[in-house]
């Protein structure tokens, strides 16, 4: 399967927190969240990264069949 879109962090924010409460929820303990800012930063700042990286194969120059001209 491949990636042709990624979620963006408002997204990804509000999956981490309902997982977080899902499983607090059958824990019985209630679960600190503050970890998921730090996730959604080192998101936030790879997610150019992984962007190129999935569209980089749509970008890359053809070889010319007229030799450049």
């Amino acid at each position: 399967m491949l990636v042709t879109k990624l979620p963006e962090p408002a997204l990804a924010r509000s999956v981490l927190v309902a997982i977080t409460g899902v499983i607090a929820f059958v824990v019985g303990h209630q679960i600190d969240v503050s970890w998921i800012e730090s996730v959604l930063t080192i998101y936030g700042l790879l997610t150019p990264v992984i962007a190129g990286a999935v569209i980089r194969p749509a970008v890359t120059p053809a070889v010319r069949q007229d030799g450049g001209r």
